[in-house]
């Protein structure tokens, strides 16, 4: 797979049913990079991405409509609320309400946080926020860059329980360095090396 005109990933090859995944690897290995490009974020210049069988290139939206990307950071504007940013992204999906929204605030803590804005806000409520927003949608894939970082002991507790819950019908595909988390979510690990290769723990 190529980016930016260099080869990143050379002869990666992989497909995932449901389930829970965790991608493991040194820092520089480039899990983030590699989340990035499957989540359409960064188009790669060669190789090709298959998303419930949608082509990420030739079909983008129908692929993307089966995509929901956490990234590492927070992508609100400072000025938004975290209410006025949920209802922005369920917009851009094109959905009209999100049934396990209420219960996915509840269970991450962020009741309290909703009318605040991004600016006054902690890394780690920031990040619930992202969480939120990609599990709340009906996408069959989610990705998540580090979805640990930076959160309390009881909203990872929380984040497990709904990796468990819907392993069956979701694929959730994340980077991590929290081994703590791969154990408890029982992820299905895939270490990638800095010669862009991945292979099974």
């Amino acid at each position: 797979m190529q980016f930016s005109g260099q080869v990143l990933f050379r002869g990666l090859s992989f497909a995932f049913g449901p389930g829970v995944v965790a991608l493991m690897g040194q820092n520089g290995a480039g899990k983030s990079t590699l989340l990035s490009l499957l989540a359409g974020v960064n188009p790669p210049q060669t190789g090709r991405i298959l998303v419930a069988r949608a082509d990420l290139h030739a079909a983008p939206r129908r692929a993307r409509a089966q995509l929901a990307w956490v990234p590492d950071e927070s992508v609100a504007y400072e000025f938004m609320s975290g209410d006025e940013f949920l209802r922005m992204v369920l917009v851009l999906r094109g959905q009209r309400d999100a049934p396990a929204l209420p219960a996915l605030v509840e269970g991450l803590g962020l009741q309290a946080h909703l009318h605040k804005r991004f600016e006054a806000m902690s890394l780690g409520t920031r990040k619930k926020f992202m969480l939120v927003a990609g599990l709340a949608s009906e996408a069959r894939v989610v990705l998540m860059d580090e979805p640990t970082n930076g959160i309390d002991a009881g909203a990872k507790a929380y984040l497990m329980e709904v990796f468990r819950r819907e392993r069956d019908r979701r694929l959730f595909l994340f980077s991590t360095h929290d081994g703590d988390a791969v154990a408890q979510s029982n992820a299905q690990v895939m270490n990638l090396d800095r010669a862009g290769a991945m292979r099974a723990a």
